[in-house]
This record gives structure tokens, C-alpha cells and sequence, in this order.
């Protein structure tokens, strides 16, 4: 039970420091998926010193729509801590390398590991930087949230008309307040685009898992649409939604990656 409380602490802490966001998708072959998890949590553990700027990351993997893999979250306080810890992530992994005192054969075949997976990363990747800075009204997150588990996560894409973002965000508050009173969901969290290619908006609602997912969807399923529901879907250009599992990320205390249960 301590641990509970520690991890839901320390997530809480993050999700209030953390206000840019790196998203790397990953297209990598089916068959090849699961060495790339292990890789990746070797790769990103062999990454970690005391002087990195992550605040955290996270991988969730695709479930429903779109075409790649995984989807990679690595979480920083601003822009210029992003920019700035591309040259600590090399230093530290020359670093811890050195530090195993590996042979010639072990690391050669630690050199094989790591092109591997760096052509699995970056082979048909894309990228895009998001921020969550005055988006605060638009997260929840309830008092039994446990990030040691996996969840289900529905990211919802939204392009808003020129001129009517006040209505879209007013939309969004009613329908966060549902969501929440429904006692279904665990969390949810929003982003604007910052670089890259990306949508507007992006919201996240994350839930414990499938069963509560179904149920909050077959709540609301078949309902008539309100007034209000009417006035927010007018904002809209377009609009998509796909679903995630997080299934990993790093302790924001030790820095340490690893995947959930």
C-alpha cells in the first residue's frame, strides 16, 4: 500500500510540473514488438543520470485506429528543457555504459542492441510537441488513481474553428464534469499543439480498464444530443479519437523505466 501512495504522489507532482510534451510515434513490425519493449527499457534505464531534464516518460501502446505501434510521452517543464536534453541523454549513456566495465564481446553485442534499436525508433517515425500551460481546468484525476497498473486511454483529436475556442473549451468543462461525476473514469488531461504536426487539441481520458471503459460508453450511448452538446460540436472542424494502453513509464523519484502490470 505505501508504494501505491508513494507512485500516486509522485505522478500527481509530475502531471503539475510537467508542461510540454514530446510524442514520438513508433511504427515497428508486430513480430518485432516485443523485443523493442525490452530494448526500449533497457535503452531508456542506460539513459538516466541525476542531470537529465525529463521530468518523466511514458509509452502506451496502440490498441484501436491509426497505424503505428507505440506512442512515446516524454514529459518536460518547458520548451528549453526539451532542447537542452538531447546532449545530456548521450553523456549519460556513455557514462552508465562505462561504468559496466563491459568486455569486447559484450560490448559489441550491446552496440547490436542498440542500432537495432534505434532503426526500430526511428524507422517511420513522427513527432510532434504539445504543451498543457493554461489547460489546467480541463484535468481530473481521482483519488484512487494508481499509476503501477496498466489503463485504457481514449485520446480524442479536435481541429477548432477559427474565432470559437471559448466555446470548445466551455464544451469540454461539461463534458469533463460527466465524465467525472460517472465515477468510470480515473483521469483526464488535455494538450495544445505546440511543433510539429498535430491537432488542436488533444484530451485524454484515462480509465482503470476495459469493463470500465464499456461502461461509460454504454451509459451514454443512444442519448439525445443537448443544446449545449450542439453549441460545442459547432466548434469543431474535425475530429478523431483513437485508444491507447499505457503500459510503462519512469519513476519521476529514481528516474527508473518500467512497465506495469
Amino acid at each position: 500500500m505505501r508504494n501505491v501512495i508513494t507512485l500516486l504522489i509522485l505522478s500527481i507532482s509530475f502531471f503539475v510540473q510537467a508542461q510540454v510534451v514530446n510524442i514520438t510515434y513508433i511504427t515497428v513490425p508486430r513480430e518485432n514488438s516485443e523485443t523493442f519493449l525490452k530494448l526500449h527499457e533497457k535503452f531508456t534505464n542506460l539513459s538516466n543520470s541525476k542531470d537529465r531534464l525529463q521530468i518523466d516518460s511514458a509509452i502506451f501502446a496502440h490498441a484501436f485506429a491509426g497505424d503505428y505501434t507505440f506512442a512515446i510521452y516524454d514529459f518536460y517543464a518547458n520548451a528549453e528543457d526539451l532542447v537542452n536534453d538531447a546532449s545530456l541523454i548521450d553523456e549519460a549513456m556513455n557514462k552508465n555504459i562505462d561504468a559496466m566495465n563491459l568486455d569486447k564481446e559484450k560490448e559489441m553485442e550491446l552496440n547490436e542492441e542498440y542500432k537495432s534499436y534505434s532503426s526500430m525508433y526511428a524507422y517511420n517515425h513522427t513527432d510532434q510537441i504539445r504543451q498543457d500551460k493554461g489547460l489546467e481546468g480541463l484535468e481530473f484525476e481521482s483519488e484512487n488513481l494508481d499509476w503501477s497498473t496498466k489503463k485504457v486511454v481514449v485520446v480524442s483529436k479536435y481541429e477548432v474553428k477559427w474565432g470559437m475556442n471559448k466555446i470548445f473549451y466551455d464544451g469540454l468543462i461539461d463534458g469533463i464534469k460527466s465524465l467525472k461525476e460517472s465515477g468510470h473514469a480515473v483521469g483526464h488531461y488535455a494538450s495544445r499543439h505546440l511543433y510539429g504536426s498535430g491537432a488542436d487539441y488533444h484530451t485524454y481520458q484515462f480509465y482503470e480498464s476495459w469493463t470500465d471503459f464499456a461502461a461509460y460508453e454504454e451509459a451514454n450511448s443512444g442519448q439525445s444530443m443537448s443544446d449545449d452538446n450542439k453549441k460545442f460540436w459547432s466548434s469543431i472542424e474535425s475530429h478523431d479519437d483513437e485508444i491507447l494502453t499505457f503500459i510503462g513509464g519512469t519513476n519521476p523519484e529514481t528516474k527508473v523505466f518500467s512497465y506495469r502490470k
